[in-house]
């Protein structure tokens, strides 16, 4: 029986052995071959807004770098698990990608449990861009011209100032929830499918205020329908040198900004994975990239996949933590 079970254990190794040997080539000639057909990115966010614009960009310069088509897919809703959960269950080949922005991570602690694993089931391959997030008020609904008599407004009229974000528990929501504990106000936060119905309940004076980021913002400030009070950072943007810091203001906690990035299934082959990370960096290094960029207020990416990962795991932490404070939850 014992030479029975060790002949056993043999042949099983060799099988292993043998598909291990083939898979090897395989996933390599996939590699080599990848794109061969189109290839999505899955944006969770409505048409128009920052997140879209910038899929947009970036699928019209992989197609370049590719040679091959790359569209956009517009899935918005749920605060991004939508289109979370679709990719994480889709083929883990390389044609399927998620750009997804800190909501990915930030989810996991608002809700008790989600349909996948936001750091198990999904693989981060580049960052695109970062942004300080600018906080702005709709002219029509709010005269403030500063953030201190925006907070004198708001504690006299607190039914009259709700804010707006892109979805619960995402960024937005908690600047404008760790502003509302910074001064003592009692505004009410409203969530829409991505930035573009934000800005457009902003201008109808549904919402007296949001935590938006330039892109969307840019084209309302010369028309006079959009003022900004304050940006999130540790110093101005050279875009709106004007505009105080939040922090130079006396508020901690609002030092960070934002950031975009490119995701695929985990078990998407390491081959593939660098192919596309390489890719996404020629993209980068594009100057034509770069300029849009700045003219959209964003800084391109630069970080490696191993580095974009660690930013990841510590945006998890970050956020989780001040979830917890927040006591937000959305289940």
């Amino acid at each position: 029986m014992a030479h029975s079970n060790r002949r056993l254990a043999i042949a099983q190794a060799a099988t292993m052995l043998a598909a291990v040997i083939g898979f090897a080539p395989a996933a390599q000639a996939q590699a080599q071959d990848y794109p061969n057909h189109i290839v999505k990115i899955i944006v969770p966010f409505a048409p128009g807004g920052g997140g879209d614009v910038l899929g947009r960009i970036v699928a019209k310069k992989l197609g370049e770098e590719f040679k091959q088509t790359v569209i956009v897919e517009n899935k918005p809703g749920a605060s991004t698990i939508i289109a979370t959960d679709m990719v994480a269950k889709s083929p883990p080949d390389g044609y399927t990608i998620l750009l997804n922005v800190p909501l990915i991570v930030q989810t996991a602690s608002l809700f008790n449990k989600l349909p996948y694993d936001p750091l198990k089931d999904l693989l981060p391959v580049a960052d695109l861009n970062g942004s300080p997030v600018w906080f702005a008020v709709g002219t029509d609904k709010v005269k403030a011209t500063t953030l201190k008599e925006y907070v004198e407004q708001a504690r006299a009229h607190p039914r009259d100032y709700s804010y707006a974000s892109i979805g619960p528990g995402s960024s937005g929501h908690l600047l404008g929830y760790e502003l509302n504990e910074a001064n003592k106000l009692d505004t009410i936060h409203v969530p829409y499918k991505g930035s573009a119905p934000a800005m457009q309940a902003l201008l109808a004076g549904d919402v007296a205020s949001v935590f938006l980021d330039y892109v969307t913002l840019k084209p309302q400030l010369s028309a006079g329908k959009v003022r900004l009070l304050g940006v999130t950072g540790t110093e101005r943007s050279p875009l709106t040198p004007e505009v105080p810091t939040l922090a130079e203001m006396g508020f901690k906690g609002f030092e960070a900004g934002t950031w975009g990035g490119l995701f695929v299934p985990a078990k998407t082959p390491p081959a593939v994975v660098k192919k596309l990370e390489d890719a996404v960096h020629k993209v980068m290094a594009d100057p034509e990239y770069v300029e849009l960029m700045k003219t959209l207020g964003y800084t391109p990416g630069h970080l490696t996949q191993p580095q974009f990962a660690k930013l990841v795991q510590e945006e998890y932490t970050r956020w989780g933590d001040l979830i917890k404070k927040a006591g937000v939850k959305l289940d």
